[in-house]
């Protein structure tokens, strides 16, 4: 009797993994290998070297299209201005629009980085820029 009630549970455990593998779910994989938030923050006043800046850094984090859909990348657009987010001035030593990247392992921020070359490139650096940013990424994304 003990050994059919055995043989029956590993027959259901066989199953429920491999639909598990079959289906793609893989729990708290994005915790477990951390999540980089790549974040452009802007005030309600828009230039367009400003609104550049934004599409740039966005055409940076595409590059990395397995991992913004597995979730260990993502991508946020945030007004500073709006009170709910003015806690990341403080939080990033926000003085202007910026672009911070963001590491977390298990939901807590292990490390971030507030790109102040962000300021370095022109206006017809856009690949330059990208590849930069692209760059930064990696390494994020690697630890």
């Amino acid at each position: 009797m003990m050994s059919k009630i055995f043989k029956k549970t590993a027959q259901i455990n066989f199953v429920l993994i491999l639909s598990i593998f079959l289906l793609g779910i893989s729990p708290s994989l994005s915790q477990a290998q951390g999540v980089v938030i790549v974040r452009y923050f802007h005030s309600n006043v828009r230039c367009s070297t400003c609104l550049a800046f934004e599409d740039w850094s966005k055409t940076a984090v595409e590059r990395f299209p397995k991992e913004l859909k597995n979730g260990t990348l993502k991508w946020q657009v945030i007004n500073f201005d709006e009170a709910e987010n003015e806690h990341y001035i403080k939080d990033y030593d926000l003085a202007e629009k910026s672009l911070v990247l963001v590491r977390e392992d298990n939901g807590k921020v292990v490390k971030w980085k507030n790109v102040e070359e962000f300021w370095d490139f022109g206006e017809n650096q856009k690949e330059e820029f990208v590849d930069f940013v692209q760059k930064l990424i990696s390494d994020y994304l690697k630890n």
